[in-house]
């Protein structure tokens, strides 16, 4: 579990090394993940990634791209469909506000999503409630639905991994 953690840290700190490479909202692709040397995200530049994204509504901004990884900044909103990864694996890094993850279960009228490996639902039956706040992380493993309610200024890195 330690090592989770500390993987879990330099992940994040790589997304300092993204932010300085491409501007905030800007259509660029996301910065490739350094090799051979750590990358640092500078709080101020986070900050006004998050402040661009509320500004144009915009949910999700991928601030790294490791090929298979990637590590994007998060807002969730109540319209977000409850979803389940076949072949990635989800650690979410909550930064602000609140929300109750639902995990497990099943996805009520899942469907899968085109060109991805997600299966997106209209809720979670029987899943696990736990709720959620700054400083938390939340680790969601291949083929578990997941979802959030009870959203409120919910705001979060996540850090996506492939795992087949």
């Amino acid at each position: 579990m330690r090592a989770f953690g500390i993987t879990a840290l330099a992940l994040t700190l790589w997304v300092g090394a993204a932010c300085g490479q491409a501007g905030p909202g800007g259509a660029a692709a996301p910065p490739a993940a350094p090799t051979g040397k750590a990358g640092y995200f500078a709080n101020s530049d986070l900050q006004n990634i998050w402040q661009d994204l509320e500004a144009r509504q915009v949910l999700n901004k991928r601030v790294l791209e490791g090929g298979t990884h990637s590590i994007n900044i998060r807002i969730v909103t109540p319209k977000d469909a409850p979803l389940a990864h076949a072949n990635s694996l989800d650690i979410w890094l909550v930064q602000a506000g609140s929300a109750t993850a639902v995990t497990g279960g099943e996805l009520v009228e899942a469907k899968k999503r085109a060109n991805s490996d997600d299966v997106a639902g209209s809720a979670i039956k029987g899943g696990t409630e736990q709720p959620l706040k700054p400083g938390d992380v939340l680790y969601v493993p291949p083929g578990v639905p997941h979802g959030f309610k009870d959203i409120a200024g919910f705001r979060a890195f996540l850090i996506r991994f492939d795992t087949k």
